[in-house]
Parts: structure tokens; sequence; C-alpha cells
């Protein structure tokens, strides 16, 4: 049968094994309905909201300005779960907790014909414990679905490479996932996979025959179809588009400092350990290896030069942010898994002990040791509301670390229960810690207030969950531009913006304004508006006031 998509070889998984993969497809779906967390979170649940409510479904808004700042492939999904669900935070968070299964799937089936079902069981466990994909999983950014329509395209491209005969299907296939990548988040969709393949290419000949797959005309063809239409519309709308999205948006970006997110080279070098944590020890392990192991063991190879070329490239970049480094995640957790198939180095199992030992001592020992630090989590009531949370978290994560370090035996599914645990145990503090990350009480006591004509101003900060929490629109944001950048530069929006001058104006005789800004704000607030306040409430380290 030419057409084996479900042909595999190899080790089958546990019966353990796959209880606990099981138990990592259901992770992503804990704990969706918790409150919208400042800043990306919020953002990316209010643009499609407003998307779904607008019905304009090409030009993607925020507090109904343009945001075109990233392609609308999330925006589509969300939108598309508000209009099945109606909107909320879940609805929200639901094509994010899909699209983790989705590529927990993808990974162990690249991982089950590539090396052997229970390398993609494997696989699949680790990355959905470890700790940055976990977050993720429940935190929205354009970043998780990019991780997996590039995990996609780059299964299919080496479906096509490792199995030739199998290149009509997956080569078209590698194509339209890369045009879906390139809707969630821009020209990376293109500049991986491509540098990727001829590296392969050029590292590994006997993989070349099957690059004729991917030269397949439908592919090309299906990209431009899927990608092209939503670009050539945005010039249309919008002249210029194309220019600020591939210009300023990738190359300024890239290239200069204008975008405020720099981060010195070795950044990602510190946030890949602990994002990985606690599989950090076994990825350290799985890729100290001498160069002709690598060459003896090309789909290893593949693994790590993927993982290279993404880490070189954003510590290159002049704009940083740790969660762009998500990409490397799945290739990395296929690494480990097949690495596990052969004994842990032992200074990586000692490594993993002390680190184990370490995290146990804080919890133990810490609170006697050290009083002063550990009582300031006392200090307010949301930090005392974490701190149950971040003390067993950092118990179940010590614990499974230290036994790693202790025996390889039955690791896997042991650190894959910790890290599912622990992460458990992070959207436990989420939620119990909500008023120190979501404006979500502040803007339901808001929305409580809020009569026809009144008006909302931000001041020094933009709270994007304000529109979401109260379906009102912020009037005014005074002495604040960030990422409302593109919108600021459209004359029909001067009304939108504003310096101090806003407030000194204040108050109006019909109508009343509530400012929302940062408690540290607040004497500056009072100072500059011209009358007293009605009312003036503190919601974590924000505040809003009446006029």
């Amino acid at each position: 049968m030419r057409f084996a998509f479900w042909k595999f070889e190899g080790a089958k998984p546990s019966r353990a094994l796959w209880i606990v993969f099981a138990v990592a497809l259901t992770s992503p779906f804990w704990s969706l309905g918790h409150p919208l967390i400042e800043v990306d979170d919020a953002r990316y649940a209010e643009v499609p909201r407003e998307m779904a409510e607008t019905g304009d479904w090409a030009t993607p808004q925020l507090d109904y300005m343009d945001y075109v700042e990233k392609p609308p492939m999330w925006y589509w999904l969300a939108a598309s779960s508000y209009k099945v669900f109606g909107v909320s935070e879940a609805a929200a968070r639901f094509p994010l907790a899909a699209l983790s299964v989705l590529g927990m799937l993808a990974l162990a089936w690249l991982g089950a014909w590539l090396y052997s079902p229970r390398v993609g069981a494997s696989a699949a466990v680790i990355m959905a414990s470890s700790g940055l994909y976990f977050f993720l999983s429940h935190y929205i950014t354009p970043d998780l679905p990019l991780t997996v329509f590039l995990l996609l395209t780059t299964a299919m491209i080496l479906r096509c490479l490792v199995r030739p005969q199998d290149g009509f299907w997956a080569g078209p296939a590698a194509w339209a996932f890369a045009a879906l990548a390139l809707l969630t988040k821009g020209l990376v969709a293109l500049v991986f996979p491509g540098l990727w393949t001829i590296a392969l290419l050029i590292l590994f000949p006997k993989w070349r025959k099957g690059f004729w797959g991917l030269l397949n005309p439908i592919g090309p063809v299906l990209f431009l179809l899927i990608a092209a239409p939503w670009f050539l519309l945005m010039e249309h709308r919008h002249p210029g588009f194309l220019h600020f999205f591939f210009v300023e948006q990738h190359f300024q970006r890239f290239l200069t400092q204008k975008y405020n997110r720099m981060s010195p080279w070795y950044f990602f070098l510190l946030v890949l350990p602990a994002g990985l944590m606690p599989w950090t020890p076994a990825a350290l392990s799985a890729l100290w290896r001498r160069w002709d192991d690598w060459r003896a063991e090309p789909r290893d190879a593949a693994m790590a030069l993927w993982m290279l070329l993404v880490v070189a490239f954003f510590s290159k970049s002049q704009s940083k942010l740790a969660t762009y480094i998500l990409p490397v995640f799945p290739q990395m957790a296929l690494l480990v898994a097949s690495a596990h198939q052969r004994p842990i180095a032992i200074w990586s199992k000692r490594f993993s002990w002390v680190i184990g030992a370490v995290l146990l001592g804080v919890v133990l020992a810490g609170p006697s040791l050290f009083p002063s630090a550990f009582n300031s989590l006392d200090a307010t009531p949301a930090l005392l509301a974490l701190k149950p949370f971040a003390f067993a978290a950092v118990l179940v994560l010590g614990g499974g670390l230290a036994a790693f370090g202790v025996s390889q035996r039955d690791s896997i599914k042991r650190l894959g229960l910790a890290g599912l645990a622990v992460g458990a145990l992070a959207l436990g503090a989420m939620s119990a810690g909500a008023d120190i990350m979501s404006v979500k009480s502040l803007a339901l006591s808001l929305a409580g207030r809020l009569q026809p004509g009144d008006q909302i101003y931000v001041y020094g900060i933009y709270l994007h969950g304000l529109p979401f929490y109260t379906q009102h629109r912020v009037d005014k944001v005074v002495n604040w531009s960030g990422e409302l950048h593109y919108a600021q530069l459209d004359p029909a929006n001067a009304d939108r913006f504003g310096d101090e001058t806003a407030l000194s104006e204040l108050p109006f005789e019909d109508k009343k304004v509530f400012i929302a800004f940062r408690r540290l704000d607040t004497a500056f607030i009072f100072s500059t508006v011209g009358a007293e306040r009605k009312r003036f409430a503190e919601y974590g380290p924000w505040a809003l006031a009446e006029f």
C-alpha cells in the first residue's frame, strides 16, 4: 500500500506510557476559563472578539482601531470559537487548547514513523509537560499556533526526504502547513523550513531523492491559494500595508532596536533551559555527543539542526521575547525521547539530582533559614494566595528531578506527570492571583457603573482586558502607544490618543470619565485632573478613578 500514513515499526508504548500520554492530551483544557492575563493573553482574546462583533474578518482591530501587526490566522480561529460558544475566556482559549493537542498528536505521529511508536508517545509527553509549552497552551499568543504549523511543515518535509514514495502527498501538505504558519506569524514560516531543508540536503546526500516531492507544483499553488488572498486584500484596503508588514514588522524588527525589545545575544540560551524544565538535564545529555555520533544518526541531527537554526536566528534578532523560542520544543522533545532509549550520561543524572535537591531544600529549609524573604510573600492577599501553589510546585518539581537523578527507569512517565502537576499548580496560582495579573475585577467593577455617554481613559498603560470585559472601547489612551503604534499613525484616530493635557481638561459637565492607571501614578493623576474624584479604588497593581 503506497499511502502508508499509519504504518509504524519499532517498540510500542507501554500501557503506563499510554495513560500518561492520554493525561497530557487533556492538559490544554485544564482551567480554560481562568481570567485573562495582561498583556498578550488579553490582547489576543480581545482582537478576535472585535472581529466577531464587527463582522470584519479581514482587518484585525484592537480597541476598534486597525491592528495589523500580526496576520489573522489566530484571530479567525478565536472569532469562530466566539461565534460557536459565545464570548468568554474559555471560548477564547478553546482553539489554543485544540492546537496544543494537535501539536502533541502530530509529534507522536512524526516520532512513531521516524523512530518508533514509543519514541513518538514519549516525545509528546515530554513536550506537553515542559514548562513553556504547557504555559503557552493556556496563555494566548501566536507562538503556539506557529509552533504547531511549523511542526507539521517539518514533519511533511521529513516525510518527503526519508520516504520519497510519499512525496506526492507530503510535499503539497508541507506547503499548505507553511502557508498556515505564514498567516499565523509571518516570514519565519518560509525562512526556517527553507534553510533547514537546504542544510539537510547538504549534510545527508541520501535524502536528496526525496526533495522532488517538495517541488511538486501543487505545493506552491496551494501555498499561494491559502496565503496570498489576505495579503492582497489588505494591500487593496490599506495601501502601503505590505511595506508596513514585511519591511517594518519583519526586517526592521529583526535588524533594529525600533520596537524596544532588546536583550543580550545569550537571552535564549537562558530562556530555553528554564522553559524546558523538568527536562533540561535530559536535554543537555541528548545534545552532548560527538560529531561522528550525529553523522551516524541523521534523524537526531535533523532535530538538533532545527533547534540550532531557530535559536541562532532569534539570538541574532534585535527583538526578543521569551515566547519566540517555542518552535524548538517539538524537535527538542523528539531528540530527548530518542536519546532516552540509551543510558543517560552520569553527569546529567547528577546535575538533575543537584537541582532537585536545591529546590527541595528551598521549600523545606528556606522558611527557617530566610524568614524575612519568605514572610514578604504575605505582604498582600494576592501574594499570600499564591504561596501554597508556589511551594507545592517547587516541591513536586524538585522531587521529580531528584528522582530522575537517582534512576532513569520510568523517568518519562514520572517526570511527565511531575511536569503536568507543576503546570496544574501554576494554573491554580494564576486563578488565585488573578487580581495581580488580570484586570478582570477592575473591568467588571467599571462595567457595572458605566452609563451611556460615559468615557474610559487609560494613562501610561493600555489594559487590554478593559474592552473585553466591559464591551466598551477605551475612548482615550494618554501617554502610551505600544502595540497601537500603527493605529496612532492614522489621522482618523487622532482624538483617541493624547498627553497630560487631556487629563487637565477634565471633568466634563455632561458625562463621567473613568481613568484606569497604574497605582504608582495615583498622585500624578489626582494632581493633574482639575476636579475632585468621585470614586477611587485599587485593584492589584492598577487603580480606577471616576471624575
